[in-house]
């Protein structure tokens, strides 16, 4: 919840300044000639010291552009939109993971799962008579169980010598 607060947020802020940047880009360029009654007005009235706002044009629009205010309110809505859109993606990867883990957890029996357990708090590979000790199923359960997995490709199971090493590939939980 507050990452998607923040995620807006960011939005918003990067929203506005990369619009407060093109407004500025567009006034610099043709504001004068699209406000009429803004530039009749302001030509009419007088500024600080008597000057004009005609005579406050700049000569060169682009040092307008090219102004640290100006290109702070650009990299700020650059940066602020990139922020956003990288929690939106991180907020998504977390949503996706939830929904796996509960749509695969429904999917697994209880023997698989407990192997699958065992596999985590063994750091992902065990031998398969270990697997026999620490899940408490018989070695029988534990062989149909591993069978299941590994056609799924949960797992992958190698010989090794009189047992076979069960490896986790990728965890469904």
């Amino acid at each position: 919840m507050k990452y998607s607060i923040v995620m807006i947020l960011l939005f918003l802020v990067g929203g506005f300044s990369f619009v407060s940047y093109i407004f500025q880009a567009y006034l610099t360029f043709w504001g004068l000639e699209t406000f009429p009654p803004f530039r009749e007005k302001s030509i009419n009235s007088s500024f600080e010291n008597n000057r004009s706002f005609e005579n406050r044009i700049p000569s060169n629009p682009e040092s307008v552009l090219t102004s640290p205010f100006s290109l702070m309110l650009l990299i700020d809505g650059i940066f602020s939109i990139a922020g956003g859109i990288s929690l939106w993606q991180l907020i998504r990867e977390k949503e996706l993971t939830s929904v796996k883990e509960n749509i695969s957890s429904l999917l697994l029996t209880p023997e698989e799962k407990a192997i699958i357990e065992e596999l985590k708090k063994a750091g992902g590979q065990l031998n398969q008579n270990q697997l026999v000790k620490k899940t408490g199923l018989s070695k029988v359960k534990v062989h149909r169980a591993l069978v299941r997995l590994e056609v799924r490709k949960v797992v992958k199971k190698y010989p090794y010598g009189l047992t076979n090493k069960i490896i986790l590939e990728k965890s469904p939980l």
